[in-house]
C-alpha cells in the first residue's frame, strides 16, 4: 500500500471549493484529462454520508477504468473520506484561511491488487500527479467562473 499527501492554497472560499467538489457534473470540465465523468448510484443521507459515486477515468496506453467510491466521515463544508471498492482510502479536508482563501489537504492510501501491485510505485505516482493537477484545475476553473457559487450540489443518480 502506497500513501501520499499534499496541500494546496486556493484563492477561493471553502464554500465554493466544497460546492465544486460535490458538483459531479462539473468534474469533467476541470478534471481533464484523467476523469471523464462521475455518476452517482446512491446519494446517501441528507449530508451525503454513504454516497456512492462511480468515477470514470483514463489510464496510460489508452486504457479506461472505473472506481466505485463510497463517501463517509463527512463534516459538511470541511472534509470527507472516500473508500473505493478496491480498498483505496482518501481524505479531503478544507482549511479556511480567510474569506477568499482556503488550503486543501489531500491524503490517499492506494491499495493495488495483483498484477497491478507489481507496478504500485509507478501507478501511485501517476495517480498522485493527476489528483494534484485536478485540484489545481478546479481552482483555475473557479477563477474563470466567478458566477459559480452553487452552495449545494445535487448529484444526478445513475438511471
Amino acid at each position: 500500500m502506497k500513501e501520499y499527501s499534499y496541500s494546496i492554497e486556493m484563492p477561493h472560499s471553502a464554500e465554493r471549493i466544497w460546492a465544486a467538489m460535490n458538483d459531479y457534473e462539473k468534474w469533467p470540465e476541470f478534471a481533464k484529462p484523467m476523469v471523464t465523468g462521475i455518476s452517482v448510484s446512491n446519494r446517501g443521507n441528507e449530508i451525503g454520508e454513504g454516497l456512492v459515486r462511480n468515477v470514470h477515468y483514463k489510464l496510460p496506453f489508452g486504457l479506461k477504468g472505473t472506481s466505485i467510491e463510497t463517501v463517509h466521515d463527512i463534516t459538511p463544508g470541511v472534509q470527507y473520506t472516500y473508500t473505493s471498492d478496491g480498498g483505496t482510502v482518501g481524505t479531503i479536508r478544507l482549511e479556511q484561511l480567510g474569506p477568499t482563501s482556503t488550503r486543501l489537504h489531500f491524503h490517499e492510501k492506494i491499495l493495488m491488487k495483483w498484477p497491478f501491485s507489481m507496478f504500485e510505485g509507478r501507478i501511485q505516482k501517476f495517480i498522485a500527479d493527476y489528483n494534484r493537477k485536478t485540484m489545481l484545475n478546479m481552482s483555475e476553473w473557479l477563477a474563470k467562473h466567478p458566477e459559480y457559487a452553487k452552495e449545494t450540489a445535487e448529484p444526478t443518480l445513475v438511471a
